[in-house]
């Protein structure tokens, strides 16, 4: 009787440091698993918010590039926003076996496909979308495509504090090169999950618009809050491409 007294106290004993040991693993997997996801979450909507601002306008500059590199001629609008190059004309060469410019009697390319790059604003947002429109030589249009959204061009790179944002598009005759300033943004995905969907970057911390703002050690531009100025807490990834490319054909 005292054996098996001794061997049932023993069980209960076991039983019990089980018991506190399950328990010690199960408050640590309540309260560390948790944060844990938490967190994981929060880096795959800053990673993959970063992700869509960045192939808005690397896609948009790629698509452009090919284009403006073969043009003949440009012309830019009055306020940057678009852009028209002429191409030259091409037909399929036999001899050659691939496609090549045409030339006039005198030798000099003849003119093809206009093609036009715009921006055009959203209704009731600070952003909007690029498209790209081709006419025919005999004026025949086609139908505009899309190129990218999420454009913010008021929150491009400034020249100083004091002037605006630079254009979208800007031509120098004299190099003959094109510079296209491109800024995109990305609502993170966690911005629309309570309340209102929100449609442009704006500060998490107020609600105040963001704005690009020169600083010492940001010549260019950082973005900030209108009301909270540095301390921004932005909804949004950012991102913004500077590029210039010239024009051969010219």
């Amino acid at each position: 009787m005292r054996v098996l007294t001794q061997s049932s106290h023993r069980s209960r004993g076991a039983v019990l440091a089980e018991v506190i040991m399950f328990g010690v693993i199960g408050s640590l997997l309540l309260t560390v698993l948790p944060g844990f996801c938490l967190g994981y979450v929060k880096l795959w909507q800053r990673d993959s918010a970063r992700l869509g601002s960045v192939q808005r306008a690397d896609f948009a500059l790629r698509r452009m590039q090919e284009d403006v590199r073969n043009a003949r001629s440009l012309v830019v609008s009055s306020d940057g926003t678009s852009i028209t190059l002429t191409l030259p004309k091409r037909s399929y060469d036999a001899t050659l076996g691939r496609m090549v410019n045409d030339l006039d009697a005198a030798g000099s390319l003849v003119d093809g496909d206009r093609v036009s790059y715009f921006f055009i604003q959203d209704s009731g947002s600070r952003g909007g979308a690029i498209y790209r429109q081709v006419t025919r030589p005999d004026g025949t249009q086609l139908l505009h495509r899309l190129v990218t959204r999420g454009i913010y061009p008021d929150l491009n790179p400034r020249y100083c504090s004091t002037s605006p944002a630079k254009p979208i598009f800007s031509y120098d005759g004299t190099l003959r090169k094109l510079s296209i300033s491109m800024t995109a943004a990305e609502l993170k995905a966690s911005t629309s999950t309570f309340g209102a969907p929100q449609v442009d970057p704006k500060c998490r911390r107020c609600g105040g618009d963001l704005v690009r703002v020169q600083t010492y050690q940001h010549p260019e531009g950082e973005t900030q809050c209108s009301q909270c100025g540095s301390q921004v807490r932005p909804n949004a990834e950012i991102t913004t491409y500077e590029t210039q490319l010239s024009v051969r054909n010219r």
